[in-house]
């Protein structure tokens, strides 16, 4: 399991060691890039705001942030919901992937079983799932997150103590074996695919790969993003062990788990990319200029030429990125680290006093340090050093660098998306990492079907984010409900009247109710519930040996044979 903080640096080219002074240990003002690279120009200095020329004009993006074929603005919020689950241009779509997965994993985990199953295995009572079961097992899943319970099991208790916090409705939907018995077999992809680790193309994101692939593709062509975007890491918690396991101890909500790297909108945070870090050992291709510039670069290769404005934190931020944003249309702000390679020199030394800047130009991108609670450097191709005048949280005006606004206005959208996921996540326990993610990915869909919702309801009264997530539980949950007169048992009625039957003891130490006096009542009270060490293994109930075994194969009403002998 992999432990190493990846959060501190994405560069692999040891950009620390790649900054060196001149001979006479002097530094300039004019600061040319290293010897052997291509020369971009000095760093010019910016002692005036006016002496600042802005390469980009902020009006140059025109597209509206809208839904591409829009659904009906009368929409209920599970067409929002399959709006994004299904594929249209490649014809797929994620509940029919795990319905045919989840058959097919169950089908071959039974198959090449070499062992007999044990005798209360809920694999002996496995039948294939269909679309209208998945679809109600993913919104009784999800409504996990708005009913948490401390186990699975909890939510179909039915025990006395229990009235307090008893969720009939859990029962009414599915039986608990039956629930279990999909989210046992429930699976993404086929495994029998999966290259062997350690071979070319291994994926260590095999089992969720389907999804991810059908997200990322209509999260991006089924909505035009705003201006503003970010990208940034979250985390999917996890502390089982697995090699895509990481430790993040910056984030407070998860520190362990599955890394993922997302492009969002900053003031929705509307979901559009979602990259999950495979580690060193799993990358195709060796990150050249970091692997920060490589996720950058990957994930806003979709958007070129757009004129976007992407705003990102001092893991990912360079001279270099900066610049090929910029040829490819894409405007950048986001602080970053002094020792980067083609940073100023003279940055590594300056010193700035509290509301102090000092501004570098270099072509179309502007390098400034200012002076906070501690110093910061920014660089940007989008705005300039000049100020602005703004409140702090306490009321309090002030004047900061305009720079240094839109970045604390605009970094958050992957956070915003994270703290809504986090509200209704269902949290509950797992070996399996990939069903982690997966639900990590269908609260990405409800919160951007939500986003969608918004910007589509117009006139319409305005719905709570609860309320929405409620619907579509609600919506995909449907009119299932478990049919009660299915016999527990495997034999039915006439079987067991007709059939010959023989009594066995229950293996190991185990003990059962007997199915005939533990169900009597006398004068309104019950009685005395019998647990026995003996059962009819072709009924799958307990009985007592003797006069229980025989009554119960011999009447049909055998309960109330049993209370008219009782009662004499």
């Amino acid at each position: 399991m992999s432990q190493q903080n990846d959060d501190i640096d994405y560069n692999e080219d040891g950009d620390e060691s790649d900054i060196s002074e001149n001979e006479s240990g002097m530094e300039t003002d004019e600061d040319m890039d290293e010897p052997g690279d291509i020369s971009h120009g000095p760093w010019i200095c910016v002692p005036t705001d006016e002496t600042y020329v802005m390469s980009v004009i902020p009006n140059d993006f025109v597209q509206a942030p809208a839904p591409q074929n829009r659904p009906a603005v009368t929409a209920r919020p599970i067409d929002y919901f399959d709006y994004f689950t299904v594929d249209n241009e490649n014809d797929t779509n994620v509940i029919d992937i795990l319905v045919s997965e989840t058959n097919r994993y169950a089908t071959q985990t039974i198959q090449s079983n070499q062992q007999p199953l044990p005798t209360f295995s809920r694999m002996h009572h496995w039948i294939p799932t269909d679309r209208t079961e998945m679809r109600a097992f993913v919104g009784l899943m999800m409504t996990m997150g708005m009913i948490k319970k401390p186990t699975i099991e909890s939510y179909w208790n039915k025990s006395g103590d229990t009235y307090l916090y008893h969720s009939p409705s859990f029962s009414q939907i599915f039986s608990r074996n039956r629930f279990q018995n999909i989210l046992r077999f429930l699976h993404c992809n086929d495994n029998r695919t999966a290259i062997p680790r350690g071979s070319p193309g291994y994926d260590p994101g095999h089992k969720i790969r389907p999804i991810f692939d059908i997200l990322n593709n209509t999260f991006h062509t089924k909505y035009n993003l705003a201006r503003d975007l970010t990208v940034d890491e979250s985390m999917v918690g996890f502390k089982g062990r697995h090699n895509l396991v990481q430790y993040m101890p910056g984030k407070k909500s998860h520190r362990w788990g599955a890394k993922l790297f997302v492009l969002a909108e900053s003031d929705t945070g509307y979901t559009s990319q979602v990259m999950l870090y495979s580690g060193k050992q799993a990358r195709v291709r060796r990150a050249v200029h970091g692997l920060g510039y490589t996720v950058v670069t990957d994930l806003s290769s979709k958007h070129r030429g757009k004129n976007h404005h992407l705003v990102l934190d001092n893991a990912f931020t360079s001279p270099t990125l900066c610049r090929d944003l910029y040829t490819h249309n894409i405007y950048n702000t986001g602080t970053v680290r002094v020792h980067r390679k083609g940073m100023p020199r003279s940055f590594k030394t300056t010193r700035v006093a509290k509301g102090e800047r000092v501004a570098r130009q270099q072509g179309p991108i502007m390098a400034m340090k200012y002076g906070d609670r501690k110093e910061v450097t920014f660089l940007s191709t989008f705005e300039g050093p000049s100020l602005k005048r703004t409140e702090n949280s306490r009321g309090v005006e002030r004047h900061v660098p305009k720079v240094v606004d839109i970045y604390n206005r605009k970094m958050g959208g992957v956070d915003l998306a994270d703290q809504h996921i986090q509200v209704y996540d269902p949290d509950f326990r797992s070996v399996k990492l990939w069903k982690k993610l997966l639900v990590n990915m269908i609260l990405r869909v409800v919160g951007n079907a939500y986003v969608l919702y918004q910007r589509n309801r117009r006139l319409l009264p305005k719905m709570t984010r609860m309320e929405f997530h409620s619907q579509i539980y609600h919506q995909l949950i449907g009119d299932l409900r478990v049919d009660r007169n299915i016999p527990r048992g495997p034999c039915n009625g006439s079987r067991r009247l007709v059939e010959r039957h023989f009594i066995e003891n229950l293996p190991g130490k185990s003990r059962r109710p007997c199915h005939v006096c533990s169900r009597q009542t006398l004068g309104g009270r019950n009685e005395k519930r019998s647990r026995v060490r003996t059962w009819c293994p072709d009924c799958n109930v307990g009985l007592c040996l003797g006069y229980c075994f025989r009554i119960y194969h011999k009447c049909q009403k055998f309960a109330t044979h049993r209370r008219g002998i009782n009662e004499e």
